[in-house]
């Protein structure tokens, strides 16, 4: 009987152990999933961080911050608050812009520093873009954005010209375009109300271009449609805007009357369509 009862708790300590040996085991493979986990999340978390940093700072205060010997070799391109422009623009205030010519207008006081555009990122050369003096006649009043600019109007602009020939442009026109809002406050200066409606204009004309059609997915191109339908309607409903964009409207009635032996983005337009009706 003693022999069979040794035998019995014998076993038993064999099993509590078999199973704590499972439990470590099991134990062993949490810890390392969570280490893993945290270790993810760490670089996650400093993605995070470095992104918060990045986007406390304005896009041009980053650029000050690096290129501190071009902004004082420079510096009738940037503003009191350290923000690019063009000084030619103070002219529009006064009245002096319109009685210029289109010579004029277009002259060396509007083409920027090759030095400047070369330090620019796409994202800050993007901004500069939109901030045109003529960035209204440029990216919002003709009917067939982009093609016009290879017809030799846009090489007026040599920030344009540089733009259209980055490698990253279309996907920073994409994610500037899907993740900006319009401008709706009726208080804002009409002149950021402005930069901000044709800063989209510009995005959109790049977006749907003829060119940008492979750079894309099938569900980014629909996001690109979609965003350029909800901004048209925007305009078509606002006070504030109404009457001072007609690309939206243009670029999808465009796509609307061509074939696409012009254009890759009539298809996309159809699905569109198709999907929304």
């Amino acid at each position: 009987m003693k022999l069979r009862k040794k035998k019995i708790l014998y076993g038993k300590q064999q099993s509590t152990i078999k199973k704590g040996e499972a439990y470590m085991r099991k134990a062993k493979k949490c810890i390392l999933a969570i280490c893993v986990a945290v270790l993810l999340v760490g670089v996650g978390a400093g993605v995070l961080i470095y992104q918060q940093v990045q986007g406390s700072e304005s896009l041009w205060g980053t650029f000050a911050k690096e290129h501190k010997e071009l902004v004082q070799k420079y510096p009738d391109w940037f503003d009191k608050n350290g923000e690019f422009y063009f000084k030619i623009s103070e002219k529009k205030k006064t009245g002096e812009w319109d009685k210029m010519s289109w010579d004029e207008q277009t002259g060396k006081e509007t083409q920027i520093p090759e030095e400047l555009i070369k330090a620019m990122t796409t994202e800050q050369l993007l901004d500069a873009c939109a901030r045109h003096p003529l960035a209204i006649a440029f990216y919002n009043q003709f009917e067939k954005p982009y093609q016009t600019w290879e017809d030799g109007k846009f090489k007026a602009f040599n920030g344009m010209e540089a733009l259209i020939h980055r490698k990253d442009v279309w996907n920073v026109c994409y994610q500037d375009y899907i993740n900006s809002e319009m401008p709706q406050n009726k208080n804002e200066k009409e002149e950021k109300v402005e930069y901000c409606l044709y800063r989209q204009c510009l995005d959109a004309d790049m977006l749907l271009s003829p060119k940008s059609y492979d750079h894309f997915t099938k569900k980014q191109r629909q996001m690109i449609i979609k965003k350029t339908s909800e901004n048209a309607n925007i305009v078509d409903n606002s006070e504030l805007l109404m009457g001072k964009a007609s690309c939206f409207v243009s670029l999808l009635c465009t796509l609307d009357t061509a074939d696409d032996t012009e254009t890759p983005w009539v298809k996309a337009k159809e699905r569109y369509d198709t999907a929304n009706d």
